[in-house]
C-alpha cells in the first residue's frame, strides 16, 4: 500500500458543486437541506480516519430523515456520486478527475501495482450515503482493487483496510517473500509484522493484504522478473551474481514493493542461485 496526500478539497464545497445543476428543483432543494448533515458527517469521518476508527461511524449509516433507502434521501445522496460526480459531463466530474490523478505515478495506492483509473469509497456509499462525495472517503484505485473490497463494512478496528490518506506503514519493512525449493521453485509473499506495531495495526495490514489479494497479485509478476534475472546472470561468476542481487535488493526506494521483497529473499537464500533454480524461470 502506498500512502498518498489527502486531497485539498473541502467536503461542503465538493457537495455543493455536485448538486449545483440538479433537476428537478424540488430534488435540489432537498439536497441543499442536507448540506449541513453532509459537512458534519465529513468532519466526523476525517477525525475517525485519523485515529483508525472508521468502524465506529455506524450511526452515519442512519438516513437523515428515516426514509426508505430505495426511495428517500439515501438514493438522492448516492446519486450525488454516480450521476453528479462520476458521470462524464456532470457538475462534479472535474473533481472526480482530480481525485483520480492524485495517485502517485498513476498507480493504485491500494496495491501499488495497478493503474489507478477509478475511485473507491473507503466506506461504501450504499451504506454511508452522507459520505458519497466526501473527498477523504474517495480513493483513486485500479478496477481490480475497487471490486475486491466491494461493499465491505468494518465492524471492528481490526477489520479496516489501510487508508492511503491516513495510514502510512512505509517507514517499516513489512512485506516479505519466501522461496520454495524444487521440484516447483517459486515465491510466496506475506506480511511480516514490524515489532513496533500494535496488534490492531498488524491485523489491519494483514486484512488489507488479504482483501486485495496482494500475495497472488505479486506472485503473478515474479515469473517475468526472474526470467529476466536468469538471462542477465547467465555465465556470470557466482560472487558477481550474489552482489548483483544484493544491489537490487537495496535499490528500491519503496522497501515494501514486491520487487524489493523478492530480492531480499533471493539475497538471503543464495542456494536459489547456486542450485540453478533461476534457470527454471527461463523461457
Amino acid at each position: 500500500m502506498w500512502p498518498i496526500q489527502q486531497p485539498d478539497l473541502d467536503a461542503r464545497s465538493v457537495y455543493t458543486a455536485c448538486i449545483s445543476k440538479t433537476r428537478p428543483a424540488k430534488v435540489k432543494a432537498r439536497l441543499e437541506l442536507l448540506e449541513d448533515a453532509v459537512a458534519a458527517a465529513a468532519d466526523e469521518y476525517e477525525k475517525a480516519a485519523a485515529t483508525g476508527s472508521l468502524h465506529a461511524l455506524k450511526h452515519l449509516k442512519d438516513q437523515p430523515d428515516g426514509n426508505d433507502p430505495a426511495k428517500g434521501d439515501n438514493k438522492k445522496l448516492t446519486s450525488c456520486y454516480t450521476s453528479r460526480m462520476a458521470r462524464k459531463g456532470s457538475a462534479g466530474r472535474e473533481i472526480y478527475d482530480q481525485l483520480v490523478k492524485s495517485a502517485r505515478r498513476g498507480r493504485c495506492p491500494l496495491c501499488g501495482h495497478g493503474f489507478a483509473d477509478t475511485i473507491d469509497h473507503q466506506l461504501p456509499k450504499i451504506a454511508y450515503p452522507l459520505l458519497a462525495v466526501t473527498p477523504a472517503n474517495l480513493v483513486p484505485a485500479c478496477l481490480p482493487c475497487n471490486k475486491a473490497k466491494g461493499e465491505a463494512i468494518p465492524a471492528l478496528a481490526e477489520e479496516q483496510t489501510l487508508h492511503p490518506y491516513f495510514d502510512d506503514v512505509s517507514g517499516q519493512v513489512w512485506l516479505a517473500a519466501r522461496l520454495t525449493p524444487p521440484p516447483e521453485p517459486g515465491v510466496i509473499f506475506f506480511v511480516a509484522p514490524h515489532p513496533d506495531w500494535s496488534a490492531t495495526l498488524t491485523a489491519r495490514v494483514q486484512k488489507h493484504f488479504a482483501t486485495y489479494k496482494l500475495a497472488r497479485l505479486y506472485a503473478a509478476q515474479v515469473g517475468t522478473e526472474l526470467a529476466a534475472l536468469s538471462d542477465y546472470l547467465r555465465g556470470k561468476p557466482y560472487r558477481a551474481a550474489i552482489d548483483e542481487i544484493h544491489d537490487r535488493a537495496a535499490s528500491y526506494g519503496n522497501r515494501n514493493s514486491w520487487q524489493a521483497a523478492l530480492y531480499r529473499a533471493l539475497a538471503a537464500n543464495p542456494w536459489f542461485i547456486k542450485s540453478g533454480c533461476l534457470n527454471e524461470w527461463d523461457d
